[in-house]
């Protein structure tokens, strides 16, 4: 189909070939490096007049014929005229674009607005297009604010302030902890989740752990992580996230409700008579953690059909920690108990491995305070080490999805040298980044880029 180019996007490009060939012919046998950069150097360069000759080709208000056409006012609907035509400026991922368009005024309720703002999607004082607005987003979610200014610039040649991209990431998060707020509120008060569910395949797995950040007034404290998923063919599928510094009760409900989302709460029959109210069966939640007393409390309050198991791999640490007070660090005495103990944990389950340790005996107070302690940790988790029976039905016995995920999820982000967090900032960013973990989609806040309070946050 033979069609005549625009002008405006005509002069783009042969501006852009002038640029391409001034350079050849000034720069010859140049490396590949130098090469490369000033192709990409002038490409990013003539990427904003070309979307601006794209938005005005494509826009229909923007045709200035279209000067006499009534608008009706989007707050009372009366017809109104063209007032005047205003400069638009948007920062996008092809640079800083303009145009001018038509802007209309309500002499009944004063109401100014433009039509074009609408048709193209930008909210009024929006500074930011969509899409720069999701790059900073998830910049910011993965790395220093400062560091994902650097990367930014370095690879699209765009300049956004540090500030800018922690307000958006922050503000994206704070969005996200409300909804989630939301959700967690309607399950506590239907047993329902709020959201569409999305059930995982396979078994039905939950778990939890903690992990130490360090927030700038208050210090050192626990931030909770849950993780919901099933588990099929030996793997964890589907992963999804949540993460909070708070109570266990309050995690709780947190986790509850995106076990709720992931169909934890879906009644899959009822049992009993044809008279009388029946039994709702759920689906059966394998829950693992490290032996902590708030993990089980909060699988016994919000699992009713669960399976617990201790991650076998803490069990053996602690084994391990009684046969260095036994017998010495790193001697062969030390070496042939824990690894006989933790053959039969394995294997035949925690009756054997407490028949050891009561038999055991130790020579010093601190030996001896280790005993009872484990002792007493072994007694309070025998039912949920049988990890033959675990293996023989092909689940998983030990909680590494969980643990790799305070790295990747918390640490690798929150824990960066020199990072003071506030408690609003962290949260913001943990939920954001629990959520993009999770492989769900981000609704962009309609917002415009206003001045923020800084957050307390270094990086």
């Amino acid at each position: 189909m033979n069609r005549t180019l625009p002008p405006a996007i005509v002069a783009a490009l042969e501006q852009l070939g002038t640029d391409l060939t001034t350079w050849a012919a000034t720069h010859r046998d140049s490396s590949v490096a130098e090469q490369e950069q000033a192709v990409l150097t002038r490409v990013r360069a003539a990427l904003p007049r070309l979307l601006g000759a794209v938005l005005r080709l494509s826009t229909r208000k923007l045709d200035p014929g279209l000067g006499r056409t009534r608008e009706r006012c989007p707050r009372c609907d009366q017809p109104c005229r063209v007032h005047s035509w205003r400069l638009r400026r948007l920062t996008t991922v092809c640079g800083l674009v303009a145009w001018e368009r038509p802007w209309y005024v309500c002499r009944a309720c004063r109401q100014g607005w433009s039509p074009v703002d609408r048709t193209l999607g930008v909210v009024p004082r929006a500074r930011l297009s969509a899409g720069l607005q999701d790059w900073l987003i998830r910049l910011g979610a993965d790395t220093a604010f400062g560091e994902a200014q650097a990367w930014l610039e370095r690879l699209t040649g765009l300049h956004v302030a540090k500030e800018t991209i922690r307000q958006q990431a922050e503000q994206q998060g704070a969005a996200l902890e409300h909804a989630q707020q939301q959700a967690i509120a309607h399950v506590e008060r239907t047993r329902e989740s709020l959201l569409p569910v999305d059930p995982p395949p396979g078994q039905f797995l939950v778990e939890t752990d903690g992990v130490m950040v360090l927030y700038r007034e208050t210090g050192w404290h626990e931030v909770k992580i849950g993780l919901v998923a099933g588990w099929q063919d030996g793997a964890v599928c589907a992963p999804s996230y949540v993460a909070a510094r708070e109570g266990a009760a309050t995690f709780g409900a947190r986790l509850l409700a995106e076990a709720a989302r992931r169909g934890a709460l879906e009644i899959l029959r009822w049992d009993g008579g044809r008279t009388g109210a029946g039994l709702a069966v759920l689906p059966e939640v394998l829950v693992l953690g490290d032996g902590a007393r708030w993990i089980w409390t909060l699988a016994a309050e919000h699992f009713s059909a669960r399976r617990e198991l201790v991650d076998f791999y803490h069990a053996s640490e602690h084994l391990w920690q009684v046969a260095r007070v036994l017998y010495g660090e790193g001697s062969a005495a030390a070496q042939a108990w824990g690894a006989a103990r933790c053959h039969e944990l394995r294997h035949d389950g925690s009756a054997l491995v407490r028949a050891a340790l009561r038999k055991a005996r130790a020579v010093t107070p601190e030996g001896r305070r280790v005993l009872r302690r484990e002792r007493g940790y072994f007694r309070t988790n025998a039912a949920r080490m049988d990890y033959a029976a675990a293996k023989d039905a092909g689940l998983p016995i030990g909680s590494g999805a969980v643990e790799s995920l305070a790295r990747h999820l918390v640490q690798l982000r929150l824990k960066r040298p020199g990072a003071r967090w506030s408690l609003a900032g962290a949260q913001a960013i943990l939920t954001l980044r629990a959520h993009l973990k999770s492989g769900r989609p981000v609704a962009l806040q309609p917002t415009a880029l206003s001045p923020a309070p800084a957050s307390p946050v270094a990086a």
